[in-house]
């Protein structure tokens, strides 16, 4: 697998947030979005037991980049995680699917759509097992209150997530999603790592 790093950290976002997890940060994104956290550090190349071989704890996180450009080792991995018994999260951009008997697998997919891209709404919104997240923000691939207010009201409200976008330890859009959550009764993101400047 191609990846960035290995670490182990307190899930700082989404429907996991404050719990510990190993995060299996893989390399490479089909997106390029302005401000993106994505390390430029370079790829390293370790196969699938050595993955398993540097996890910590009961709980895995693999993200990236884009996940889903790696299929065919990613399902090894959640394959062979599952039969650990690991509760495995992922997180996507959602523009490809990940095959139903690989999808079943996996404890909580947050899938963080990207505004213009071509992200499957219909196929993800239709899964028991995954959270969108929508990024609040200025930044050409963010959502605005409008757009978001628009397509909220068809989805399942209990799996959908707004989290302001930046990396500022203020997080000066973070009472703009609050009350956007708040009005349209989803809920809101903080973004923990961001505030305590942990990874």
């Amino acid at each position: 697998m191609r990846l960035i790093e290995i670490f182990y950290s307190i899930q700082g976002e989404g429907p996991a947030m404050g719990r510990p997890a190993t995060f299996v940060r893989l390399a490479g994104c089909n997106l390029t979005c302005e401000g993106c956290d994505t390390d430029d550090k370079p790829a390293l190349e370790l196969s699938v037991p050595d993955v398993l071989g540097s996890l910590q704890g009961n709980r895995v996180v693999i993200t990236g980049g884009e996940p889903t450009l790696q299929m065919e080792p990613l399902s090894e991995l959640i394959s062979l995680l599952k039969t650990q018994e690991k509760e495995i999260h992922i997180e996507s951009n959602g523009t490809n699917l990940i095959p139903e008997e690989i999808l079943e697998k996996i404890n909580c997919a947050v899938v963080s759509p990207k505004r213009g891209s071509d992200f499957h709404l219909d196929f993800w919104a239709g899964k028991k097992n995954v959270h969108l997240k929508f990024v609040l923000g200025k930044a050409p691939w963010c959502w605005t209150s409008a757009l978001l207010e628009d397509l909220v009201p068809s989805l399942v409200k209990e799996r959908v997530w707004i989290m302001a976008y930046g990396t500022d330890q203020d997080m000066p859009g973070a009472r703009v999603a609050w009350d956007l959550a708040l009005h349209l009764g989803v809920n809101y993101s903080d973004r923990l790592h961001i505030r305590l400047k942990r990874r």
